[in-house]
Formats: C-alpha cells, sequence, structure tokens
C-alpha cells in the first residue's frame, strides 16, 4: 500500500507542479529515474533510514513549507526531501548521494536540498518532536519508566556530549578543534529510557567542556529553578564529567559501602542508556559520524544534526528498527569538571553530594 501511495504521490505532484511551473520535463525525469517507492521495503529502508509509510507521513509534515523556485523547480518536492534523508542516513559525498535512485538531483542540488529540507525540520517540526517535559504529568511519566526499567526513582532524563565532525571554520577555527584534534561541534543530548531525545544543544564548539554546556544549557536552568521553585523529586543523571547538584546526579567516585556499589551499578546501567540512544543516532544518520565530516559552516552542520535528532524521534515514533550503534571514541571518555566551573556552583555542590548520600541510603 505505501508503494502504491508513494508513486501517486510523486506522479500527483508532478502533475501540480508542472502546471503551475508551465514545464514539461517531470515525466521523463521519473522514466529515466527508478521510483524510490518502487524499491523494496528493506532497499527503501537502508536507503532513507524510514519505512515508506513513514517517510509519506514525514514528506506530508515538510511539504507544505516547501517553496518552488528556479533552481529547484524542476525537482518534485518529494525527491528534494528523499534527497536529503538519504545524505542524512549514509553520510556519503553529495554526487553519491545524487546518482542512482536520485540520479535527476546534481551535486549542488543535493547540497540545496539538504539546507531546504533541515531548516524546515528545525523551523516546524523542533518543538512538536523534541520537548523537555513541561508540567508534572510528564515528569511523572518519565519517572515511572525509569523506575520499571532501571529502578532508579524520581530520574526524568540522562545527559551526554557527543562531538559531530565538521570541516575547519574561517573564523575562530581553534575554539572549534577538541581534545582529539579535530573540528566539532560539542552536542548536549538529554534522552528518556525509550531513547527519545529531550532536549538537544549543537552550537557549541568542540573545545567547550560538557559542563559549561550544562550550565549554559535552558534546561540546566530549568533545573535549577524549578529546584529552587520547590521541585526537589526531580532529577537528570549524567557522567563524572558533571557536577553533583541536588538536581543532577552523578556516580560516587570511590564506593566506600555496599549501598554505593549498588548504586553505581545501577547507575551505570541505567546511564548506558544515553550512550545508546548516541550510537543509534549515529547509526541511523551516518553523516553524524565522526569519519563522514560535516562540511559546512558551523551554523548549517547544527542545523542538520538538529534535523537528524528530530528524525530520530520520528524513526522512534514510527516504529523504525534500531540500527546497529555506532559509537566514535571520544564519545566514551568522561573529563573531569574544570575548576573554573566548579567553583560556580560550591554550595549548591554540597548540597548536592549530600542529598546524594540521602538518595542512596534511602533507595539502595
Amino acid at each position: 500500500m505505501a508503494h502504491l501511495w508513494g508513486q501517486l504521490l510523486v506522479l500527483e505532484q508532478m502533475e501540480r507542479e508542472e502546471q503551475e511551473n508551465g514545464i514539461r520535463v517531470f515525466r521523463r525525469m521519473v522514466r529515466d529515474t527508478q521510483n524510490p517507492f518502487a524499491i523494496s521495503d528493506a532497499e527503501f529502508t537502508r536507503h532513507f533510514r524510514f519505512h515508506k509509510n513513514a517517510a509519506l507521513e514525514i514528506i506530508r509534515d515538510i511539504e507544505p513549507h516547501m517553496v518552488n523556485n528556479s533552481y529547484v523547480s524542476k525537482i518534485p518536492k518529494v525527491l528534494r526531501i528523499l534527497s536529503a534523508l538519504n545524505f542524512f542516513a549514509t553520510g556519503s559525498y553529495q554526487r553519491s548521494v545524487g546518482a542512482n535512485l536520485l540520479s535527476c538531483c546534481s551535486q549542488p542540488v543535493v547540497s540545496r536540498n539538504i539546507q531546504e529540507v533541515s531548516t524546515i525540520i528545525v523551523r516546524y517540526l523542533l518543538k512538536d518532536w523534541v520537548h523537555f517535559p513541561r508540567n508534572d504529568r510528564e515528569r511523572n511519566e518519565l519517572k515511572h519508566r525509569f523506575m520499571q526499567r532501571h529502578r532508579m526513582p524520581n530520574i526524568i532524563g540522562i545527559v551526554d556530549g557527543t562531538h559531530i565532525a565538521i570541516k575547519k571554520p574561517n573564523e575562530n577555527e581553534h575554539i572549534y578543534v577538541n581534545r582529539k584534534n579535530y573540528h566539532s561541534l560539542n552536542c548536549q543530548i538529554i534522552c528518556d529510557s525509550e531513547l527519545r531525545i529531550l532536549s538537544i544543544v549543537a552550537r557549541w564548539p568542540g573545545s567547550t567542556h560538557d559542563a559549561f554546556i550544562w550550565r549554559s544549557s535552558r534546561v540546566g536552568q530549568a533545573m535549577r529553578a524549578n529546584y529552587e521553585n520547590g521541585d526537589t523529586e526531580s532529577r537528570i543523571m549524567g557522567d563524572s564529567g558533571y557536577p553533583c547538584l541536588p538536581w543532577l546526579l552523578i556516580p560516587v567516585p570511590h564506593p566506600a559501602t555496599p549501598q554505593e556499589e549498588r548504586y553505581n551499578n545501577r547507575f551505570k546501567s541505567c546511564r548506558s542508556t544515553v550512550e545508546r540512544c548516541i550510537g543509534v543516532l549515529k547509526g541511523r544518520f551516518r553523516c553524524l559520524l565522526k569519519d563522514r565530516v560535516l562540511h559546512y559552516t558551523p551554523q548549517k552542520a547544527a542545523k542538520i544534526i538538529m534535523a537528524c535528532t528530530i528524525l530520530h524521534n520520528m524513526a522512534v515514533f514510527y516504529r523504525v528498527d534500531d540500527p546497529a550503534p555506532m559509537w566514535d571514541d571520544i564519545d566514551r571518555e568522561d573529563l573531569p569538571v574544570p575548576r573554573y566551573i566548579a567553583d560556580l556552583d560550591i554550595p549548591y555542590r554540597r548540597l548536592g553530594q549530600q542529598q546524594r548520600r540521602e538518595y542512596i541510603v534511602t533507595n539502595f
């Protein structure tokens, strides 16, 4: 059924755009180009990371916001969207993305498609698909799922950072060099127990420490404000690269009791969720892998990263099978909190350590 609807959608768009633009090239293009919806389900998912029904829903979400102008008017909107999805999925060089199934799209056209589609996804779909819990009901549901799956009470999310390689920027390039000596954006991801991403921050240069990004983020500031306003029962989990705060749990560095050992073991099991989330995100959208490198400015690269995050949540919603996780080496390392950050929150860090002890005594 999705195969039939996909072909009809392409043909309907072609006829409509023929009438709008007064041109007669579309049928020749589809004759010369294999219709992507005509291939097998497995091949379609391999090329675009979504099964056909999910892809049709995504196309329906994006297509109304697309415009026609001189450089894209000859390419049906469906193919423009699919060429961008194919790039996100494979991270291939743009010339090879434009080959085979999408041969009507030249390398420059594919590049423009990527920018067009990523901009639309971020501008129009972000709020619907990526959002931190906004009320007690949403927070309680997240806590319930973490408790059911990992037996960790009062957890609403897990935070971690991941580096996405980018080309050498023209300005301030030195601040984008990370500790592995390549240019990147350091992205903060918070996920739930189902690998759904609750928050993405994709604007900081690769030399920025995870703890600084957390402290500067809207979620970090909101968690602090919520705590100060009386919500003392909602917590985020992070690794030892983050400060221990009343609203941010981290492992015990040197466990001295059986309870602390049990806490650390369960903590490690639970925190592996965000590591898997990042691995699935990069395995699904391989343009985010270190060896693929986003050949765009930091601003355009950030938009692609955010678009992939939104699409990841859509894949979770549409129950697309998870790919094998893929990680970069830098994702597996934790760095201690820099002194200049640690000194900013000394009273809250002391309170955080005290409340972590109480959390352990009560629950482990």
